[in-house]
């Protein structure tokens, strides 16, 4: 956010500030403000830069939620636990319903198999029953569509063929969902927000917060942008609101240590997820799996245009969100996992194009009963009057995260704005038959450029139209893109080369530049 504006924030009030500007933020945002509150949403770097830009893009069925650690047999000495893993299920199903159905043009049908193996925890029947449980939960408009396909002849083509055979009885195959990307989603939630009055503004982070006379006062600044430092990182702004809602993700933490009460206990465990993307078969094209990893953890193969990506690791990631990098032993993990699953295929570092990495804010405090959720953390409880901590929200169901958020609020604050009706729609940019750079009509660019609070190239490509997450990581056309929309901000020549320059090294940086990978792949 440029000077003059920040400087048009101080002093501003609010009925709520919303800070973090990822999937869970956004929707947050949104609701509050359907329901009449007047909302500020600030994100320290760009909208869905941080945990949401890192997705394994996958409206999951659910499934992983019939799992629990012990057999099935012994879920009467677990009722709780139980209640909890089919109330998730149905939730997840819920969710998947709702996106497929309202944002069609956000998301693609997949066909996918879950292979039931010989002497496994998982036979036939006990893969059935999860699915046919969730088929209960679901929607004929978005169905599951499972069915069993015995071995040999689920062997016939595609993903079964490359497996060994030997090993399974048959696979379920089901549909899932995959999300073209994700970070459009949480900008489609963004721009419905500010059409119903939200005051958004990203490369803004807080400085600190107190309070003042019963409201939050928070003393905002400029953020910085990849590849280039704050600008006029010496400006502040003032806001006041009544409630304050930390959706930092993976940063609530260190969020509430910059407020008036030192943070008694952690909220987030995060989770770092590798992805790594490869080239298989063509008769593959198309088609997923989900199983079980050899660490009984799920693993999951995606198409991705004519490619395909495993993932994705999960490990406990203590150091900062935004330094977490891909190390060349987890994509020898992923790889090795890929092998046990396709023998034939042989998978080794030369076959990767690129890999990414995110970490996912877990709850810390999980619920007795041991499943992961999503969580509203009451901060009065820790001296924190009229705040609250968002964690464990996945995209998924990051919708039913902002609807919770915003009954939270109405039960403690009253709005003082005017009510409107939300839109849970695809915020879809305009389209004509004009010229196109890499697939994307000019005029879709431009207007994105002009109407979505883009700061930087990288903004633009990878958040704003799909050009950054192609195989090619939209490397070939982005001086192209930077110098079309040049005019509309404000860039000069020396002001393109910088862009295209912090384009290129943050796609090394974070896909291609995989430590230690290209000097061993030979």
């Amino acid at each position: 956010m440029s000077a003059e504006k920040l400087q048009k924030l101080d002093g501003t009030d609010y009925d709520v500030v919303v800070v973090g500007g990822g999937a869970a933020g956004a929707s947050a945002t949104q609701n509050l403000s359907a329901n009449g509150y007047r909302v500020l949403l600030v994100e320290q770097g760009d909208f869905a830069s941080g945990t949401s830009s890192r997705s394994s893009r996958l409206l999951y069925c659910g499934l992983a939620y019939f799992s629990p650690d012990y057999p099935l047999w012994r879920a009467i000495f677990h009722p709780r636990e139980m209640y909890q893993r089919i109330r998730m299920a149905r939730l997840s199903m819920h969710c998947r319903t709702e996106i497929a159905t309202t944002m069609p043009e956000r998301v693609k049908a997949l066909d996918f198999v879950f292979p039931v193996q010989k002497k496994s925890d998982y036979p036939r029947w006990k893969v059935a029953l999860g699915y046919r449980a969730l088929s209960v939960f679901g929607s004929r408009n978005a169905p599951l569509a499972y069915r069993h396909q015995r071995m040999p002849e689920a062997a016939t083509s595609g993903v079964v063929s490359h497996m060994d055979g030997s090993k399974l009885t048959g696979v379920a195959r089901f549909r899932e969902y995959q999300y073209d990307w994700a970070e459009r989603i949480v900008m489609d939630t963004v721009v419905d927000a500010q059409r119903l009055g939200a005051e958004v503004a990203n490369y803004v982070r807080v400085d600190s917060f107190r309070r003042d006379g019963g409201d939050w006062v928070l003393t905002l600044e400029n953020g910085p942008r990849p590849g280039r430092p704050a600008a006029g990182s010496n400006q502040r702004a003032e806001v006041r609101a009544r409630y304050l809602v930390n959706a930092a993700g993976p940063w609530v933490d260190r969020l509430l240590k910059q407020g008036p009460v030192p943070p008694k206990r952690s909220h987030v465990v995060g989770i770092k997820g590798v992805n790594v993307v490869v080239k298989l078969p063509d008769d593959c094209r198309g088609q997923g799996f989900e199983t079980l990893s050899s660490k009984q953890q799920p693993f999951y193969l995606m198409p991705w245009g004519d490619h395909h990506f495993f993932g994705p690791t999960e490990t406990v990631f203590e150091g900062r969100p935004e330094d977490v990098r891909v190390e060349p032993e987890e994509v020898d993990y992923l790889l090795g996992e890929a092998n046990r699953v396709f023998p034939e295929v042989n998978l080794s570092r030369k076959d990767v194009r690129y890999a990414w990495c995110g970490v996912r804010p877990r709850t810390d405090d999980q619920t007795s009963d041991g499943v992961k959720s999503f969580t509203i953390h009451d901060l009065a409880k820790e001296g924190l009057e009229n705040a609250i901590t968002i964690t464990g929200t996945p995209i998924m169901v990051h919708r039913h995260a902002g609807r919770s958020i915003a009954k939270w609020v109405s039960a403690r604050c009253k709005a003082t704005g005017t009510p409107g009706k939300l839109d849970p729609g695809a915020q879809l940019l305009p389209v004509d038959d004009g010229p196109t750079i890499g697939g994307v009509p000019i005029v879709s660019l431009r207007a994105a450029a002009e109407r979505e609070h883009v700061h930087t190239l990288l903004d633009l490509m990878f958040r704003r139209v799909n050009l950054g997450w192609q195989v090619d990581l939209g490397l070939p056309h982005a001086e192209a893109v930077a110098r079309e929309v040049a005019d509309i901000l404000g860039w000069d020549d020396a002001r393109i080369g910088e862009e295209v320059a912090a384009y290129r090294a943050f796609v090394a940086e974070h896909f291609h530049s995989v430590s230690g990978l290209a000097e061993t792949a030979a």
